[in-house]
C-alpha cells in the first residue's frame, strides 16, 4: 500500500475560512488546459504546473536515481476520493456521489525497449516509504503471482500495482515484448485503510503508468472500467466508484457517477458555503484481507435472485445487480423497497434456505463465482436489511444531487446545507443498523461531530476508516478543537491529530505530468 502523509489542518484554516493549501494547487494555466481538453481525454500537463510539489518531486527523483541509476521519463498523479453519499450501492448498479481529494499517489518511471533479460519483460518497483519493500518480477509472471497470493492477509503494496499492470496490458492487445524493462517509483499520500481509496488510487496509477509506458491511447472512461475489473484480481468485488472518480474528477465539483447502462459522470457544484472535513477514526479496515465486503456483495446478489424468482423472472440467476432487477421490473425505488418487505424476511438466511427458494442444490449455490470466494455457510445472511439499505441509499443520492442544484431564495445556503446534512445522517444510520459496516470508533466520532455539523457519516467501505462531515466555515475551528481534545488526544495522544484530520475540496482526476 502507498504511504500516507495527511495535510496539517491548522495550516489550511485562517480565521474560520477554508482555503486549499498551496501545495495542492495546479497553476492557473494548467486549469485552463484541463478545461480545454476533450472530456474523455486523460490530461497531460507540464510537471511545472504542479505548484508547491517541487520538494516532493525532487525527493522521489533522488530515490529513483539511487535505485535505478537513471532519471524518470514520465510522471503520473492519481487522487484519492471521498464519497459524500451513496455507500455500498455501486456494486448494485446504483449511482454514487464522490469527489476527488488532494491526497494522491505519484508514480514516476522509465522504460527500455531493448532486451535486458533472458526471462522476458521485467518490472521493477520501489516505494519512497521506508516500510515498503522493493519488488521485481517478470511481466509474464504477474497473473500467477496474483492468483497464488496468500489469502486472508492484507496484500502487499506491490500486488495492487500488479493489478493495474495486468489489466492494462491485457486490454491493449500489444505484445509485452514491446517494452523489456519498466522501472517505477511510487509515493503515496492517501491514508491507507481509511476508506479514501488508497488501494484503488494505486491500481489506477499503475494502470495509467503502464498505458504511458506501452504508449496506449485509452480515454478516462475506458481506463476507469479497466481498473475496476483489474482490482478484482486482488479478490475484492468492488463496484467501480473509486476508479471512476479517480479518472473523471474535475476540480471544484463533485460528480454523480452512474454505471447503468454505461459509465457516466455528471458534474455537480456543491453549495458555496459547504465545508467537508474528513476525520480518520484510526481503526484500520482492509477490504482484501477479510470477507466482510464480499459477503455484503453476496447478500445483495442473493436478494436480487430471490426477488427476481418470486416475481416470475425465468432467468433470475442472470440478474446480479439490484438496479438491473429494478429496470427489469420497471418500478420505482420506493416500489423496490416494498418488494423487499414482501419477499425477504428480516431473520438471517442460511445458504440452505436460499438454495431451496431458488430451487438449487446447496453445493451448486456455494460454487457460484462470488459465493466460492467466501464461506457463506458460516455467516448470517441478512438479505432484507442489505437490500433495504441499497434502495433507500440510492434514493438519498438523487435527493442529494437535487438539493445541490436547487435555487436558494436570497442566496442563503444554510437551509440547503441542513437538508444535505439530514441525508448524510440518515445514510450513516442505515450503514450502521442495516448494513452493519460501522465501527465503535466511527460511531464515537459521529456523536462528537453532531453538535458542530449539518451532517456526518462514515465514508468508504466502513468497518473502520474515516467519517466525512458537512459544516459551515464559521464552525470549522471549534469542530477541529473538539475532535483534537475529545477524540485524538484522549484516545491516541497529541501527535495523532494533524495526521488524521483534514479539510478538503473537490480536486482533479488522474493526470499525466510531463517534465
Amino acid at each position: 500500500m502507498a504511504s500516507s502523509v495527511c495535510s496539517k489542518v491548522p495550516e489550511t484554516m485562517k480565521n474560520g475560512s477554508v482555503s486549499m493549501s498551496h501545495h495542492d494547487r495546479m497553476s492557473a494555466d494548467s486549469t485552463k488546459i484541463l478545461d480545454a481538453v476533450d472530456a474523455d481525454h486523460i490530461p497531460e500537463l507540464p510537471l511545472a504546473c504542479w505548484k508547491g510539489q517541487e520538494a516532493r518531486v525532487a525527493k522521489c527523483q533522488e530515490h529513483f536515481k539511487n535505485k535505478f541509476q537513471a532519471s524518470p521519463t514520465f510522471y503520473i498523479r492519481v487522487p484519492g476520493r471521498v464519497n459524500l453519499i451513496g455507500e455500498h450501492i455501486d456494486y448494485c448498479g446504483y449511482g454514487v456521489f464522490p469527489m476527488a481529494i488532494e491526497h494522491d499517489v505519484l508514480v514516476m518511471g522509465k522504460t527500455e525497449t531493448k532486451p535486458c533479460s533472458s526471462r522476458g519483460p521485467v518490472l521493477r518497483l520501489t516505494n519512497v516509504g521506508n516500510e515498503f519493500d522493493d519488488f521485481e518480477c517478470s511481466v509474464d509472471d504477474i497473473r500467477s503471482i496474483l492468483e497464488n497470493r496468500e489469502q486472508g492477509v492484507a496484500p502487499s503494496w506491490h500486488l495492487y500495482y500488479l493489478c493495474g499492470v495486468l489489466g492494462t496490458i491485457e486490454n491493449m492487445n500489444k505484445k509485452e515484448g514491446d517494452v523489456y524493462l519498466t522501472e517505477i517509483c511510487v509515493d503515496g499520500r492517501v491514508p491507507p485503510r481509511a476508506g479514501l481509496s488508497s488501494s484503488s488510487a494505486l491500481v489506477c496509477a499503475a494502470a495509467l503508468a503502464t498505458l504511458v509506458a506501452y504508449q496506449g491511447k485509452f480515454g478516462r472512461k475506458e481506463m476507469a472500467n479497466i481498473c475496476a475489473k483489474s482490482e478484482r484480481y486482488i479478490g475484492t468485488e468492488g463496484g467501480g466508484m473509486d476508479q471512476a472518480i479517480a479518472f473523471m474528477a474535475t476540480a471544484g465539483t463533485a460528480q454523480l457517477i452512474e454505471f447503468v447502462p454505461k459509465l457516466n459522470g455528471e458534474k455537480v457544484v456543491l453549495p458555496e458555503n459547504a465545508v467537508f472535513v474528513i476525520a480518520n477514526s484510526r481503526a484500520e479496515a482492509n477490504k482484501a484481507a477479510s470477507s466482510c465486503y464480499n459477503v455484503r456483495v453476496a447478500e445483495c446478489r442473493s436478494a436480487a435472485w430471490i426477488i427476481a424468482k418470486k416475481e416470475g423472472i425465468s432467468n433470475f440467476l442472470d440478474i446480479i445487480k439490484l438496479k438491473t432487477l429494478q429496470q427489469k421490473l420497471g418500478v420505482s425505488l420506493k416500489e423496490m423497497s416494498k418488494l423487499v418487505s414482501k419477499y425477504l424476511h428480516e431473520e438471517p438466511y442460511t445458504v440452505k434456505e436460499i438454495a431451496e427458494i431458488l430451487g438449487m442444490d446447496v453445493e451448486e449455490l456455494k460454487s457460484m463465482p462470488l459465493m466460492a470466494k467466501i464461506n457463506v455457510a458460516e455467516v448470517p445472511l441478512k438479505l432484507h436489511q442489505r437490500a433495504k439499505h441499497v434502495f433507500e441509499e440510492a434514493e438519498r443520492v438523487y435527493e442529494f444531487k437535487k438539493i445541490c442544484e436547487s435555487n436558494t431564495d436570497g442566496g442563503d445556503d444554510s437551509s440547503k446545507l441542513s437538508e444535505l446534512g439530514k441525508l448524510m445522517c440518515a445514510s450513516h444510520t442505515s450503514l450502521r443498523d442495516l448494513f452493519e459496516c460501522s465501527h465503535p470508533r466511527l460511531d464515537e466520532l459521529i456523536e462528537l461531530s453532531r453538535p458542530f455539523t449539518h451532517g456526518v457519516r462514515l465514508t468508504g467501505a466502513g468497518w473502520g476508516g474515516c467519517i466525512v462531515a458537512l459544516l459551515d466555515r464559521s464552525r470549522v475551528q471549534n469542530y477541529l478543537q473538539c475532535l483534537e481534545e475529545k477524540y485524538y488526544v484522549k484516545n491516541f495522544g497529541q501527535s495523532s491529530f494533524e495526521n488524521s484530520v483534514f479539510v478538503t475540496q473537490p480536486g482533479n482526476g488522474a493526470t499525466i505530468l510531463v517534465d
